[in-house]
């Protein structure tokens, strides 16, 4: 993970080199979850359901234009493997279009033959966590002198629809914390006065997250858990 404070990361075989061993941890941020009597009574008669993920573009909350399709196939391939029938959504997002804003669930249904629309409602890869605690090589709890250390975490938002019945049957909020388990940092207070110093002649990054590969971890885990609290 990016720090603002780029704080020094040493290897077991390097503690040497440090002055201090020191491991940052943050508690784990509660899910939000809502589900619907009428869904999880759907989903036990239903076992493969039939479902399009829609992602309007104001979902994604990032500084920056990559393409993060790759996002939405991790979030299709989950449901997949999960034993739901995945509609393609740009079709979907057509038959839309082509009710000229006047959409009737009864035909839409017809349609497009899908039973529940789920819908990411906001991605956010950039929360900051902060702490200015860590623990000692004996597993003490510390209070830094100078300077906070801090990661990123992430999360997701999803809200499904189902179309029958033309209800929110769903609402979801899942959450990444970094660090649960602990990671390793270790500077010298020498040191991180000086980045600091020269922290404040820089002026900030335009854009700083949760690195890619642990944000797709995340969203398939998220994923995972969003079957599963549909379902029980």
């Amino acid at each position: 993970m990016k720090t603002s404070l780029i704080l020094c990361s040493c290897a077991l075989l390097a503690l040497s080199s440090c002055s201090t061993t020191k491991t940052i941890k943050f508690s784990e941020k509660q899910n939000d979850v809502y589900t619907t009597e009428n869904l999880k009574e759907f989903l036990k008669k239903n076992k493969n359901p039939k479902v399009v993920l829609r992602v309007p573009e104001v979902s994604i909350n990032t500084t920056t234009q990559e393409n993060i399709d790759y996002l939405y196939n991790s979030i299709e391939n989950q449901l997949l493997s999960s034993g739901f029938v995945v509609r393609d959504r740009q079709l979907f997002n057509q038959i839309i279009e082509n009710e000229s804003n006047n959409v009737d669930y009864e035909k839409l249904k017809e349609k497009s033959d899908t039973d529940l629309i789920i819908e990411l409602t906001k991605l956010d890869p950039s929360i900051l966590y902060e702490t200015n605690q860590f623990y000692d090589k004996k597993n003490r709890v510390r209070t830094e002198k100078e300077g906070i250390h801090e990661r990123y975490g992430a999360s997701v938002e999803f809200k499904v629809v189902s179309i029958e019945n033309n209800e929110y049957a769903g609402m979801y909020k899942l959450n990444y914390t970094p660090c649960t388990y602990g990671c390793i940092v270790s500077q010298s207070f020498k040191d991180l006065r000086k980045e600091l110093k020269d922290k404040k002649k820089k002026e900030a990054e335009p854009y700083e997250g949760v690195e890619k590969d642990v944000l797709e971890e995340f969203i398939k885990d998220a994923t995972i858990k969003l079957v599963n609290e549909m379902r029980y």
